[in-house]
């Protein structure tokens, strides 16, 4: 997506856009950052809490979702291709503004500052070019009882994988995802391909996480690697969050 994208897109949302850039640009500022077992940072608070319980009380509609896998257990409602039909009038409003805070140019700019190490690991091996360019690509997901996802560092298409989870408390804080380390002791841990785990995210209300994509082919050792255990959880309460991946090629040429 390039700079008239944004500008145009930013022209059709109503006045909280400034505030709600803002805001969420301030908690990745603060975000913890951690080095290892790749670079990555968690952070809270990305939405005003206002904002937030307006979100929750305005999901899209169940029906505007599209089902991902054979087990229906994760569904995706896809917001960069600018329509963000999330069903009445009121919640396509609501959720095109979501869709543009995420597109921001602002908390592109904040992932770089704060994921720098990322990049620049990615960079070295990846021989892209520098600044990494990428384009976001932002999507909500429900994931229902059961949805698992094996490790996986991310296809190298995906240059930033940035998640916000979106429970309505913290009834759900085991389900976050899952990062992996290589280790000696993987040798044990086959299913997981030689890896062990380092720790996983707490999935609490308005909270998120992000990191660069590194591939194997890029650093082997310090390899994106995550994924996710088979989730419990009540079939009338799936597992909400949103997904904003960045990728090398403008949205129109990505693909998962």
């Amino acid at each position: 997506m390039g700079v008239n994208s944004v500008l145009i897109r930013r022209s059709a949302s109503d006045s909280r856009y400034e505030e709600l850039v803002a805001h969420a640009v301030k908690s990745l500022l603060a975000a913890r950052v951690f080095s290892k077992p790749y670079p990555h940072i968690s952070f809270d608070k990305f939405w005003p809490e206002d904002f937030y319980r307006e979100l929750l009380a305005k999901k899209p509609e169940p029906t505007n979702y599209v089902q991902l896998n054979r087990e229906n257990t994760r569904r995706q409602f896809t917001m960069f291709d600018g329509s963000c039909d999330a069903g009445d009038d009121e919640r396509r409003r609501l959720w095109k503004l979501v869709s543009d805070v995420l597109a921001s140019a602002e908390i592109e700019a904040a992932l770089r500052q704060i994921l720098d190490e990322g990049f620049r690991l990615r960079e070295k091996g990846s021989h892209e070019g520098w600044p990494v360019k990428m384009y976001p690509r932002p999507v909500a997901y429900l994931d229902f009882d059961g949805y698992a996802i094996k490790p996986h560092p991310d296809t190298r298409r995906k240059v930033l994988t940035m998640l916000v989870y979106m429970p309505e408390d913290d009834s759900q804080v085991d389900l976050g995802t899952t990062l992996y380390k290589i280790s000696p002791l993987g040798v044990f841990h086959w299913k997981t391909y030689g890896l062990v785990e380092e720790k996983t995210m707490p999935f609490l209300p308005n909270s998120g996480a992000a990191f660069v994509v590194i591939h194997p082919r890029y650093n082997l050792l310090r390899s994106s690697w995550h994924g996710r255990a088979a989730i419990k959880t009540d079939p009338e309460k799936p597992r909400f969050s949103l997904l904003n991946a960045y990728y090398a090629q403008p949205v129109t040429e990505a693909a998962y």
